[in-house]
């Protein structure tokens, strides 16, 4: 059995106000539509007052519908991986290896262990896509 899963899955990200409850606001909208979502991530921008959310839907059609009704913009974000298997030492290094061996530069890398798993989303130029998708197997 394979350690790992690995998914292609979209991502869209939102701007808004940088105030408390702005994020909560957000995510409520969503949930009254049924959006459910695989990774969220926040922080502020540059701007004074702005902040970004970042949103990787289980199923995007139902995030974009929901931010429409919402009239919420969303901006599509280049496609991640979604790699989810059991935590042991030298799990995500693995992964990344293979990447590497292809020549591919990772952009971004969020990861997290719960228990005895762990999942990350991995972030590669979008002309690289291809070429991540067959190194993990995808």
């Amino acid at each position: 059995m394979a350690r790992e899963t690995v998914t292609k899955v979209e991502r869209f990200s939102v701007d808004i106000p940088n105030q408390p409850g702005e994020g909560a606001k957000l995510l409520e909208a969503l949930k009254a539509e049924g959006v459910n979502l695989i990774a969220c991530w926040g922080y502020p921008l540059g701007e004074a007052g702005v902040a970004r959310m970042e949103l990787v839907p289980s199923d995007p059609a139902v995030l974009q519908k929901a931010a429409k009704k919402a009239k919420v913009k969303l901006t599509r974000l280049p496609v991640a991986f979604h790699v989810v298997g059991l935590d042991r030492p030298g799990s995500l290094a693995a992964i990344l290896s293979k990447l590497a061996e292809r020549g591919i530069n990772v952009h971004a890398l969020q990861a997290i262990s719960v228990g005895s798993r762990y999942a990350c989303l991995i972030q590669v130029d979008a002309k690289d896509v291809r070429k991540a998708a067959a190194a993990l197997g995808v």
